[in-house]
């Protein structure tokens, strides 16, 4: 898969919301679609036109059943985990597989931290030249890296630019983990708790491990998964609830939430009346790092 457009259903997922009145969007993600490559733009405005919106829509419900209520559920979320954690001052903000995530131009307060967005070498550098395009230029506060997860250590790539291990760091890893090795896994959680100072936490995105082995995994994905390993982004990676408290305690991090369809449908639907199917699959786990 192009490198250059890692992540880019995540961010589409996000411009369908701006189709909402601002008082019913689950999230409100304004750049979401200015960040989006020309032909991209070109080509969500030609589907969101009125009338084929709703018939695209339903086409992807009907495809992937839930993984738009997924999409837009984990990231805010993730949003208001991220807020929560600049309030109680932190100082780094560490994006793992940022794709064309928006968060260090958006977030407020967001600003007063050094961000760290990391990606693989081709999406780091499409991602650079959007954010100079839309903004003029990239944010001094903000650091654009390239990194290949599977050959390269966190640590030798960060350090370089400028990452300081003693500090407080909120580190996000949104829809990346299914796409790595067990090994690669541990060596990014191994970081956060060994390279990240006190009160710092990680929030991250994880598929059952019954969909990676098969043993429960839906119809869609049945069709879906041989596709995506064809394209060069098969799903490797996989977790239960039951394990991850112990999981996480291993490499050095303790469980504070551990959210799916249930938490999604009563922090962010039942508020503003939204009917949406979330993909039961996925789950977002925060965990802090024990020192």
């Amino acid at each position: 898969m192009n490198e250059g457009f890692a992540g880019i259903g995540t961010s589409t997922a996000k411009v369908v919301e701006l189709y909402y009145p601002e008082n019913q969007r689950i999230i409100d993600d304004p750049i979401a679609y200015e960040l989006l490559p020309f032909w991209w733009k070109v080509l969500v405005r030609m589907v969101f036109l009125p009338g084929l919106r709703n018939v695209v829509l339903a086409l992807r419900e009907k495809r992937m059943p839930g993984s738009l209520g997924g999409f837009l559920c984990r990231g805010r979320y993730i949003d208001d985990v991220l807020k929560s954690y600049l309030s109680k001052g932190t100082e780094q903000v560490v994006i793992l597989g940022a794709g064309f995530d928006s968060r260090a131009y958006r977030i407020e307060g967001i600003d007063r931290a050094q961000v760290f967005e990391i990606d693989l070498p081709g999406a780091s550098k499409v991602k650079r030249s959007r954010v100079e395009k839309v903004l003029g230029n990239v944010p001094d506060n903000v650091a654009l890296i390239g990194l290949d997860f599977e050959q390269q250590s966190l640590e030798e790539v960060v350090q370089v630019a400028g990452y300081q291990k003693e500090k407080k760091t909120f580190f996000i890893w949104e829809g990346v983990t299914q796409y790595l090795t067990p090994e690669a896994v541990d060596n990014s959680l191994n970081f956060v708790s060994q390279y990240s100072g006190t009160g710092s936490a990680v929030v991250f995105t994880y598929v059952r491990k019954g969909i990676i082995d098969g043993t429960d995994r839906p119809e869609w994905l049945e069709k879906f998964l041989p596709l995506a390993k064809k394209l060069g982004s098969p799903w490797l990676f996989g977790l239960e609830s039951a394990e991850l408290e112990q999981f996480l305690h291993k490499r050095g991090l303790r469980l504070i939430g551990d959210v799916g369809t249930d938490d999604y449908k009563q922090r962010y639907l039942d508020p503003i009346g939204r009917k949406l199917s979330i993909f039961e699959g996925e789950r977002a786990a925060l965990a802090e790092v024990i020192k």
